[in-house]
């Protein structure tokens, strides 16, 4: 299959999964008090800046992943259409998580179902990866064979990581909602990537 093509539809559907994040802040009511309602969605716009940063870096990621593969099949083909569903669902646990905070809500629930969320796509990253990993199945030939072992362990700790997220929500929704802050840094820093290029280059 092209991956130019599949990559291009990847792009749009990251695209829209981002700019949706805008619709989970609500709107004020425009009273006499409207820097007081301003202030108040603040725990919602905090969700809005996690979540933006998380499917930001996760298109980044998709990108260097892609950029690894030889070729795409079938299965990788359905694989990262479970990936990208698990991508735009985002949003509504992203709404559901700011708006309970605001509201002094059943905060814990609303962490724990923005967690279980995140843990769920975590398994389709580490699904997509072991997918063209195994056996060197879909990867290019230059690719290292130590750095594809190391890619195996990182990505299926990605689950374990939202699995520990899942259950600090259940101990306090605002430090669950940093926990979820610093994993999208850790993953920001895309080494892998990194090592690849100057193994390559060496």
């Amino acid at each position: 299959m092209s991956r130019q093509r599949v990559e291009a539809f990847s792009d749009g559907v990251f695209a829209i999964a981002i700019t949706l994040l805008i619709l989970t802040i609500t709107q004020p009511d425009y009273s006499k008090h409207l820097a007081n309602e301003l202030a108040q969605r603040w725990p919602a716009l905090a969700a809005y800046v996690v979540s933006f940063a998380v499917i930001g870096i996760m298109w980044l990621n998709h990108h260097t992943i892609f950029s690894h593969l030889e070729y795409i099949d079938r299965g990788m083909f359905y694989r990262n259409l479970v990936l990208l569903m698990t991508i735009v669902f985002i949003p509504y646990p992203t709404g559901i998580f700011g708006e309970t905070l605001r509201r002094h809500g059943d905060a814990k629930t609303a962490a724990v179902f923005y967690s279980a969320a995140m843990t769920v796509n975590a398994m389709a990253w580490t699904g997509v990866w072991l997918h063209a990993s195994l056996n060197r199945r879909l990867l290019r030939p230059d690719f290292p064979e130590d750095q594809r072992k190391r890619a195996t362990i990182l990505f299926s700790a990605g689950v374990l990581f939202y699995g520990i997220a899942t259950g600090i929500a259940f101990l306090n929704p605002y430090l669950c909602l940093g926990f979820h802050g610093a994993l999208a840094l850790y993953y920001a820093f895309d080494p892998i990537s990194r090592r690849v290029a100057r193994q390559q280059a060496g």
